[in-house]
């Protein structure tokens, strides 16, 4: 068999068996924090995939039943566990606004995982960071240690 025919054969086979590496893109560089689940690299929106994390504007309260800011306390943990470093990001699809679903990754740490564990995100849409998110609860990480409203909740809320 030539080189030619062995590469197509190839591409087939892995575009049938494994289709994430057919559609996924890949986005490196320094990422830009915009809120506690979404990035801009390179002047591509970026929302971490299989997470949510709290809006901005929205606040919770602390074990003493102080108010503060959950949202940007959510945003400042994304940006110290980035530590402007360069990221390498993998989505397959966009969603309704745009921007591109994605896992990111410092290395071999998965940035999106690591946000949940600081119990500053939760698990989203998928089983993916369940067991993170039980872990962080378990430990009363972040806003687990108080009360608060999921993002998602809150969102609804506010319409």
């Amino acid at each position: 068999m030539n080189k030619f025919l062995i590469f197509i054969l190839f591409f087939l086979y892995s575009s049938f068996h494994f289709p994430y590496i057919a559609n996924s893109k890949e986005f490196n560089g320094k990422a830009r924090i915009i809120d506690g689940d979404s990035v801009e690299i390179n002047n591509h929106m970026i929302r971490l995939i299989g997470i949510d994390a709290f809006e901005i504007k929205q606040e919770c309260f602390k074990k003493d039943n102080t108010k503060y800011k959950c949202g940007e306390q959510s945003a400042l943990i994304l940006a110290t566990i980035i530590s402007s470093q360069p990221i390498r990001c993998t989505a397959e699809k966009k969603d309704r606004y745009k921007r591109w679903l994605a896992t990111c990754y410092i290395g071999k740490l998965d940035i999106n995982e690591n946000i949940v564990l600081s119990g500053y995100a939760f698990s989203y849409m998928s089983n993916k960071y369940k067991t993170t998110e039980k872990k962080a609860k378990k430990v009363k990480a972040g806003a687990w240690s108080g009360k608060f409203t999921y993002p998602w909740d809150w969102r609804k809320s506010k319409k």
